[in-house]
């Protein structure tokens, strides 16, 4: 609890952040004129407030009180009352929000409220004034009695303009008869919009209820990377948020009946009725539409004549055999899939399917999920790579991306690298904007971990057997010395990765075995801030610690409190609720934010905080990161491995302990060590390594594309 308490009339605003959440004020209280700061920016000039919080001595600014827990209340006086009019009611200026004041007194919000026609007896207001008055007070109520709501089950002021912005004036009612219609509003959930309707009396076998909590059941399906769920699963589902099997088995049977799901019969009529996949309405669409583009784009095979050795050559490179089929693979269909693990040669390729695409005078496009490996397709192919969201210009259409069928890629080929990271959504947005008669490269490695979002396209394209695939397999000499190669290929095989102090002329790739977490924890710190800038590597700049899971005592919030008080102590700072950001920490993004361009795992270093958000240099792009995004960052000096995808470091140093093992399988060890590009550390329990590469299963996704694939072996051209 909060022992500090200040109450009093807020009189003025000395700043309000542009996301009109945070805010310094000037209060009235019984002592005289003080400060107030914390998310106060929704309260109006001349209310009342009853806080809870914290004196703080500024050095700058003087006494100051922090707040943490409010409640406004109605003007009591007659300047606070001509305040609030003039703040909270459009069409009232100063003058008329004194003459209103003048003329009903204390009694003039029941007057609005209760008798508007009233107005009409001040002197300056017509009809029309009258009318603009009357409306907006109505919404301005309508606030405030959502906020005494919402604030009461736990949502903050930004949540509660959110809803505002969705509903209007309905929010109130719509949130004591329709509760569960907060789904639709960013940042509330079926766990949170439940209390609300259960609150209100709403039964839990509510037909209304049970269907928000199978779309909720889905959606997070879908968040932990699948399409669909097998009936039996979605109702065990169904069960752990209270709705009865019986119950929720006739829920399934009306969404169905609905068509707010789509339930496939068992595949090959072999499997029982609970195997059901059960697909949300929009994701089953859109799964059967990627496979039937797929399949429509597989069965075009233009025979291209290339002397791939002659454009290799221009570039430097003699093929190996390997190589030279995955070149020509790449001309051979409409649809190729190139993929192998670290060493074998990806980059190679794409230099010299650029090299071909000048020689052939042909317009190629090159492309990748994330910033960072855009920036090093650049690098490899010697012209720009976009994200593929810049690529299919997201924003700039109705729905989205302004690439579509109406509007498609203008391109002979396009090649996107790190495929293993695209989920469906986004390789249906790519498969609407590509011309079939447009060859499609995609290169990646299918050992790595999948997408964050629902689907694992490239194993289910390799896996269908209709895709033509090209596989490197080959370790090339100058990445065959090193040992984090090696060792990758070893985690492959199932073995545990070997130190390179036991392996003659290999130093990249070091093992430290220990068993105690908090034993890890402090090795950890001395490999950072001491170990590896001995050897040359910059700690703030140039290394990343890697682990499997956020919570924990080697989870990425306990490590980045470490790692942020060794490397990064003091300095300007912002903070929102448990975040706090200095100049100079590293920041990693954990949502897309498509009108800043800044997408989840991109990393940036923090150059300026104020208190309205924090600047941000993402490698060379600066963008201002307003107050109400600060919830979607994370220090970054710790991330986890999943938000690694697609980057490469310097140097990385992996954390494994059996605490981790639920997470703790071959892909993720395995995709761990390859972001590594010149030297690797794993600091780990010998136990979790071995447990690691002896677990082969995938992310246990559900996914149906590779099946479709399967029955559309013999499409019809479109």
């Amino acid at each position: 609890m909060y022992g500090d308490r200040l109450e009093g009339e807020l009189s003025s605003f000395v700043f309000r952040s542009e996301d009109g959440g945070y805010a310094v004020a000037r209060v009235l209280a019984a002592t005289g004129e003080v400060t107030a700061l914390g998310a106060i920016a929704h309260v109006r000039e001349g209310q009342r407030i009853v806080a809870t919080g914290q004196w703080q001595e500024d050095l700058r600014f003087g006494r100051r009180f922090k707040v943490e827990t409010l409640l406004i209340e109605d003007p009591r006086t007659l300047a606070g009352l001509e305040r609030y009019l003039h703040s909270a009611v459009d069409g009232v200026g100063p003058e008329l929000a004194r003459r209103i004041a003048d003329h009903f007194g204390l009694d003039t919000l029941r007057v609005l409220e209760e008798e508007p026609m009233r107005l009409a007896e001040v002197e300056g207001i017509g009809p029309k004034t009258r009318e603009k008055i009357v409306g907006t007070w109505v919404t301005e109520r309508a606030g405030r009695e959502l906020e005494i709501t919402l604030r009461g089950h736990g949502l903050g002021a930004a949540v509660i303009r959110r809803v505002l912005a969705t509903f209007g004036t309905a929010s109130a009612d719509i949130v004591a008869r329709h509760p569960y219609r907060l789904v639709e509003v960013a940042g509330v959930g079926f766990r949170t919009a439940d209390v609300i309707a259960r609150a209100n009396g709403v039964d839990r076998g509510a037909p209304e209820r049970v269907q928000a909590a199978l779309d909720y059941a889905l959606q997070t399906a879908e968040g932990e990377g699948s399409c669909f769920l097998p009936e039996a699963a979605l109702i065990e589902r169904l069960a752990a948020l209270d709705v009865t099997r019986l119950i929720a088995a006739e829920g399934v049977e009306d969404a169905v009946r609905m068509r707010r799901v789509v339930r496939h019969p068992p595949a090959g009529g072999a499997q029982e009725e609970g195997d059901r996949p059960v697909y949300r309405a929009a994701t089953e669409e859109m799964e059967a539409r990627v496979a039937r583009r797929v399949a429509t784009r597989c069965a075009a095979h233009p025979a291209v004549e290339l002397d791939v050795d002659d454009a290799a050559r221009a570039v430097g490179i003699a093929l190996a055999e390997g190589q030279r089929d995955a070149l020509v693979a790449a001309f051979s269909a409409r649809l190729v899939v190139i993929t192998g693990g670290p060493g074998t040669g990806k980059t190679t390729i794409v230099r010299v399917l650029a090299e071909l695409a000048r020689r052939r005078k042909e317009a190629w496009a090159f492309a990748a999920p994330t910033g960072r490996a855009a920036r090093r397709l650049t690098e490899a192919c010697g012209q720009e790579a976009k994200t593929l969201h810049r690529l299919l210009e997201w924003g700039a259409g109705e729905s989205g991306f302004g690439r579509d069928a109406h509007h498609p890629l203008v391109a002979d080929c396009l090649v996107v690298d790190e495929a293993s990271m695209v989920d469906l959504a986004l390789f249906d947005a790519l498969c609407d904007a590509l011309p079939t008669a447009t060859r499609l490269v995609l290169v990646g490695d299918v050992d790595q971990l999948p997408s964050v979002g629902p689907g694992q396209v490239l194993r289910d394209l390799i896996q269908s057997g209709v895709v033509p695939v090209a596989r490197l397999v080959q370790v090339y000499r100058q990445a065959a010395e090193s040992s984090i190669v090696t060792n990758a290929h070893r985690i492959l095989r199932g073995e545990v990765p070997v130190s390179a102090e036991t392996q003659a002329g290999a130093r990249d790739c070091f093992v430290l075995p220990r068993e105690d977490a908090e034993e890890i924890a402090r090795l950890l710190l001395t490999v950072v801030t001491e170990r590896l800038p001995a050897n040359g590597f910059d700690p703030r700049r140039d290394v990343q610690v890697l682990t499997p899971m956020h919570g924990g005592p080697l989870g990425t919030v306990a490590l980045n409190q470490r790692l942020g008080q060794a490397l990064n102590p003091t300095g300007e700072e912002i903070v929102r609720g448990f975040r706090r950001f200095r100049v100079g920490d590293r920041v990693i993004q954990t949502k897309n934010d498509y009108e800043l361009e800044i997408y989840n795992g991109d990393v940036g270093r923090v150059t300026a905080v104020s208190p309205a958000g924090m600047t941000v240099n993402f490698d060379g792009r600066t963008a201002l990161i307003p107050g109400d995004a600060l919830d979607t960052f994370e220090l970054a000096w710790a991330i986890s491995i999943h938000k690694s995808q697609g980057s490469e470091y310097p140097a990385v140093v992996l954390v494994l302990h059996t605490a981790h093992f639920v997470m703790l399988r071959r892909n993720l060890i395995y995709t761990a060590l390859t972001r590594a590009k010149r030297f690797a550390v794993l600091v780990a329990s010998p136990r979790a390594l071995r447990m690691a590469v002896s677990r082969t299963g995938v992310d246990d996704r559900h996914t149906g594309l590779s099946a479709r694939l399967g029955y559309l072996r013999r499409p019809v051209e479109s």
